[in-house]
Formats: structure tokens, sequence, C-alpha cells
């Protein structure tokens, strides 16, 4: 494949991940109709908005080479992190139990980690 129409096919990718992952986090009822004919879960939305983020963070990174892979993974964390915090305590659907609570300490450790 010619090299500018791989960058185009990747640069292409990581904005449609990038916004598609901003509007399932902010705004999921916005794009849940094209996802799903069922009812709304704004923990499920979240979380998938936040992954598709972040693999954006992560592709970004990789193609341009701001970001070592490592960090760029931290950050992508970071953001799954925060996402997962909000939803569980704005009561927007993700229950706090000793399984979701051991995650985000763990996934927390882990972003300052491959940030730092």
């Amino acid at each position: 494949m010619p090299d500018a129409l791989r960058r185009f096919a990747l640069g292409a990718a990581i904005l449609v991940f990038g916004i598609w992952g901003v509007i399932m986090m902010i705004r999921p009822e916005l794009v849940h109709p094209f996802f799903s004919d069922g009812p709304l879960n704004p923990a499920y939305s979240g979380m998938m908005g936040a992954a598709f983020f972040g693999l954006a963070i992560i592709s970004l990174a990789n193609e341009t080479g701001w970001l070592k892979p490592s960090r760029a993974l931290g950050f992508a964390v970071a953001v799954i992190v925060v996402e997962a915090a909000f939803l569980m305590f704005s009561h927007s659907g993700l229950i706090i139990t000793p399984v979701t609570s051991i995650s985000l300490i763990a996934a927390l450790a882990v972003a300052v980690f491959l940030i730092l």
C-alpha cells in the first residue's frame, strides 16, 4: 500500500475513533441509535467511548511519534480511569463493588506507572 494512502487511512481511523469516543463519553444519546436498538446504558456507552478515545490516543502517538508507546498507553488507561470514576461517582450506572473499586485503583496505578 502506498505510504500516502496508509497515512490517510490511519488518520481517518484516528479521527473516527477519537470523535466517536468523545461523543460516546459526553453525549451517548446522540449516537446510541447507530449502535443499538435497546435501551441506553450510560456505563457501557461511556466505557466504550473511553476505549475508543484511548485507541485514538495510542494510534496517534504511534503514527506521529509525539509520545513513546508506553506513555501513550498510560494516557489511554488514564482516560478509561477518569471515565470509570466519573461513571461510578455520578450514579450513571457503573456500580461500586469491590471488583470495580480494585480494578479502578489498579488501572490508576498502571496509568501513573506508564506515564511517569
